[in-house]
C-alpha cells in the first residue's frame, strides 16, 4: 500500500498533468520552439493562479509545504509534455535564499518566488565554457555587478537572476534585479522555448548569498531537479516509439514484431530506468538531508544520457515517417539537448565524478 505522501505526490502530478493536457497542445509547443527566447505566459500565469511555484516551498514564506518528491513527480510532467516553466528555478533559488546566512535581507525575495510573483534564472555558466569557469566573468566590487554570462534559461522572461561573480579575487553567488542596469541579448537557440538570453551587466546592484555551500547547492539541487524533467522527456519519447511501433507495418506485420525494433525499446527503457534509479538514490540523500556530488553527478549523467538516446532511438523507429517534425520527436530531440548543456555538459559533470571518486579513493 502507498503512504499518504506518495498518494499526495502522484495526485498533484496528475492533476499538473490533466492541466496542462487541456490548456496546451502541439501547435501551441511547436509555435514556441520556433520563435527565439519564447515563454509560455499565459500558461505560467495560469500555473501561479494555482500555486504550483510554491508546491515545495515551506509555508512560512507562502509556500504548499510540500517536499523535494512533490517537485520531482511534477518535473517528470513537464518533461514529458516538453512544456518550459521556471519551477525548479523558483523552487531551488527561494530554498538556497531561506538557508544562506544572510537571510533575513534575501527573504522579500523568496517570498516573491513563492508567490509565482517573481521569474528567476539560474544563470551560472560562462560565454563558451561547457561548465563553471575556474574564474567568473562577472566582477562584484561592493554592491554591483559588471560583466556578461552565457545564456540563461528564462533570462528573457525573469525579474531576478542567480549568478556567479568574482569579488577579492573568491567566487560568490549573487542575486541581481534585472532593471535597467541590465541588457538582455537573445538569438535563435537549438530550443527556442526556453526564453532564454544572455545577460550583460552595467554596475547592476546584487545582493551576495552568503554561506560556503549555497553555489554548491544551487548546481547541486537545480542539476537533481532538471534530471527528472529529463527523464520525463525520455519517457514520453518511449511512449511515442512504442505506440509508432505498434501501429505501423513492415512486410505485413507491426514493425515492433522486428528483433531489431525491440532491442531498441529495451535499450531506451534500460537507460531510462538507469537514470531513475540514480535520480532516486540522489533524492533519497536529499530527503536525508545530505546531497553527495557523488549522487548528483550520476543522476545529471544519466539522465542526460536517457532523454539524448532516447529521443534519438525514437528517430531512428520513426524512420519510416521521414519528417521528425511530424511525430513531435523534433520537439524531444532539441528540448534534449538544451537540458544536457544548461547546467554544464556531460564531460562536466563526468569530471567532477572522477574528481570525487578519485579524493575519496585517497582518503
Amino acid at each position: 500500500m502507498q503512504s499518504s505522501a506518495q498518494t499526495a505526490d502522484e495526485a498533484i502530478a496528475r492533476e499538473i498533468e490533466r492541466v496542462i493536457a487541456s490548456e496546451v497542445d502541439e501547435p501551441r509547443l511547436k509555435a514556441l520552439l520556433e520563435s527565439p527566447a519564447s515563454f509560455d505566459l499565459p500558461l505560467w500565469k495560469l500555473a501561479v493562479e494555482q500555486g504550483w511555484p510554491g508546491l515545495s516551498l515551506p509555508t512560512d514564506i507562502g509556500g504548499l509545504g510540500l517536499g523535494w518528491r512533490d517537485l520531482a513527480e511534477v518535473a517528470q510532467v513537464l518533461g514529458h509534455a516538453t512544456v518550459s516553466l521556471p519551477l525548479i528555478q523558483a523552487t531551488v533559488v527561494a530554498r538556497v535564499l531561506m538557508a544562506a546566512d544572510n537571510a533575513q535581507a534575501l527573504r522579500p525575495h523568496a517570498d516573491t518566488l513563492a508567490s509565482g510573483n517573481a521569474i528567476v534564472s539560474v544563470a551560472l555558466m560562462e560565454p563558451g565554457d561547457a561548465g563553471l569557469a575556474p574564474v567568473p566573468n562577472l566582477t562584484l566590487k561592493g554592491d554591483t555587478l559588471t560583466g556578461a554570462i552565457a545564456s540563461a534559461p528564462f533570462a528573457n522572461v525573469a525579474q531576478l537572476a542567480l549568478v556567479r561573480a568574482q569579488r577579492n579575487g573568491k567566487a560568490v553567488l549573487a542575486l541581481v534585479e534585472l532593471n535597467e542596469a541590465v541588457t538582455r541579448h537573445t538569438a535563435a537557440l537549438i530550443d527556442n522555448a526556453r526564453a532564454a538570453a544572455s545577460l550583460e551587466f552595467t554596475e547592476a546592484p546584487a545582493l551576495v548569498v552568503e554561506g560556503a555551500s549555497a553555489l554548491g547547492d544551487v548546481l547541486a539541487l537545480s542539476a537533481l531537479m532538471t534530471a527528472f524533467e529529463q527523464i520525463g522527456g525520455a519517457a514520453a519519447c518511449l511512449e511515442l516509439a512504442k505506440s509508432y511501433a505498434m501501429e505501423h507495418k513492415a512486410f505485413g506485420q507491426p514493425i515492433g514484431a522486428f528483433q531489431a525494433i525491440k532491442h531498441k525499446m529495451a535499450d531506451i527503457y534500460t537507460a531510462i530506468e538507469i537514470a531513475r534509479g540514480c535520480a532516486l538514490e540522489a533524492l533519497q540523500e536529499l530527503e536525508q538531508g545530505s546531497l553527495s556530488l557523488e549522487a548528483t553527478a550520476a543522476a545529471r549523467i544519466s539522465a542526460s544520457r536517457a532523454y539524448d538516446f532516447a529521443a534519438q532511438e525514437a528517430i531512428q523507429t520513426h524512420g519510416g515517417m521521414g519528417i521528425t517534425w511530424e511525430g513531435f520527436l523534433h520537439h524531444h530531440y532539441r528540448r534534449a539537448r538544451s537540458l544536457a548543456l544548461e547546467l554544464g555538459s556531460t564531460a562536466y559533470w563526468r569530471n567532477l565524478l572522477i574528481d570525487q571518486l578519485v579524493a575519496g579513493a585517497k582518503v
